[in-house]
């Protein structure tokens, strides 16, 4: 049911807004659309930034030594 439904990639939606919605709050300040936008997009760059940072450099190991 999950491959009809496409729930794993809902579930990998929500897990990033909640994520947006941690860092950034759960609404805009900006009043206009232009400025939404742009606040919109800002959230996302710092969103990525704090990805990279956080993200760990993984190897493959070999359980068969």
């Amino acid at each position: 049911w999950k491959e009809q439904s496409h729930y794993h990639r809902r579930s990998i939606a929500e897990t990033a807004m909640a994520r947006y919605k941690g860092i950034n709050g759960s609404t805009l300040s900006a009043r206009t659309l232009d400025r939404q936008s742009v606040e919109a997009l800002l959230g996302c760059v710092l969103l990525n930034a704090f990805n990279a940072l956080g993200k760990p450099e993984s190897f493959k190991v070999d359980l068969d030594s």
